[in-house]
């Protein structure tokens, strides 16, 4: 009788435990909502540092894209000399703005979860791509459209936190910077430019 009793407690102590371990499984899946934030560390056709992030809310409905926002800036200085007169040259300060909306799929491994997106920019969303140049105090403002493809990797914790690396492939036509500006006369080269290129970010998402 003893025994048995004995049995009957550690049974009824696995069964909780069991179920305890459920419970937390069950809530650990149960992601309502989920923030994505990342740090742009670099832009491939960026000169030097650049400012850039990407926001995204994740929804566990299947099938229904996620929504985000991505966004980056840099600056390049340059100068450009006069072909007929080698002592004269003018200053170039050009800063870009790339911002896009896009829409991903949180794709889910044995380890690590996998996000897939598209998304693009223009100027009727508030969002693509502008360039705004001075050259000797006259400014140079131009804005076109631009497309967008981005993947991530990442590390899920209990489903709720997930540390991740990202690139983002921001795509448009090259622009002329010095489109429509007035060198007094002088005989400057046209400077056109391709900022196509890959954003590097890292970035956290926070399940709720």
């Amino acid at each position: 009788m003893l025994n048995r009793t004995k049995y009957f407690r550690k049974l009824c102590l696995s069964g909780s435990f069991l179920v305890g371990l459920i419970s937390l499984s069950s809530i650990a899946n149960a992601q309502f909502i989920g923030i994505n934030v990342d740090y742009g560390i670099g832009y491939s056709a960026a000169p030097g540092k650049v400012d850039g992030f990407s926001v995204g809310i994740s929804h566990p409905a299947p099938f229904i894209p996620n929504i985000g926002f991505s966004s980056v800036s840099f600056s390049e200085k340059e100068s450009i000399t006069d072909p007929s007169d080698n002592t004269s040259s003018v200053s170039l300060v050009t800063t870009t703005t790339i911002e896009t909306i896009n829409f991903f799929y949180n794709v889910p491994f044995p380890v690590v979860t996998i996000t897939v997106g598209f998304g693009g920019g223009s100027q009727n969303l508030g969002t693509g791509v502008e360039t705004i140049t001075t050259i000797d105090q006259v400014t140079s403002n131009l804005k076109t459209s631009v497309s967008e493809v981005f993947f991530h990797i990442g590390l899920p914790f209990w489903n709720t936190v997930e540390f991740h690396l990202g690139y983002h492939l921001m795509s448009f036509s090259s622009i002329n910077i010095t489109k429509s500006v007035n060198f007094q006369g002088k005989n400057y080269p046209t400077v056109r430019k391709s900022y196509s290129g890959g954003m590097t970010t890292i970035g956290v998402q926070v399940a709720f």
